[in-house]
């Protein structure tokens, strides 16, 4: 399914994605090519953030889960 949006650009962008395009292509598909580029390259770097932010954290996040843990096991 495809929608419809609308997205402000540079004018200056967007004469480089006519050229891009050409006259065989439409300005979306420049898009298209463009965003599923960016979000394969993107997905993967916020997980590797994501994964170094939990290792600069693991010994917190170990203590307030344990916290937890003993919490729930002395009030059951």
């Amino acid at each position: 399914m495809r929608i419809r949006t609308s997205v402000t650009l540079p004018e200056e962008l967007l004469i480089k994605v006519d050229a891009l395009a050409g006259k065989k292509r439409k300005r979306s598909e420049v898009f298209e090519c463009a965003l599923v580029e960016y979000v394969a390259k993107e997905k993967p770097r916020r997980t590797t953030r994501d994964i170094e932010i939990i290792n600069a954290n693991v010994e917190k996040l170990n203590k307030e889960a344990m916290d937890t843990l003993e919490y729930q096991e002395v009030n059951w």
